[in-house]
């Protein structure tokens, strides 16, 4: 009877290790991406439900921040970069 049981905790141990796995780090489509892009089509990025949470907890405050968190940039002439929650930069071009 212990072996039996040794074998279902063991077995349930892989089932709850392997969706953690599945559940934040297989890529998800983006659905907070829904502005619209100028020049030429955005791409909704993929992304885990791991890397979202982390942009959800980072502090993006300039387009450099929103840019290298993996939101999309909109090609426009300033580029501009839009957050999952709404913040809008633009990047800031040197004359």
């Amino acid at each position: 009877m212990h072996h039996v049981i040794k074998n279902i905790v063991i077995t349930l141990s892989c089932i709850i290790s392997v969706s953690v796995v599945v559940i934040f780090f297989i890529p998800l489509v983006d659905e907070f991406e829904t502005f619209n892009c100028i020049t030429e089509p955005c791409e909704s990025p993929k992304i885990t439900i791991f890397e979202s949470l982390q942009k959800q907890y980072s502090v993006i405050d300039s387009f450099e921040k929103c840019v290298s968190a993996g939101n999309p940039v909109m090609e426009s002439h300033p580029r501009q970069c839009r957050t999952t929650d709404g913040k809008h930069f633009v990047e800031k071009i040197n004359p």
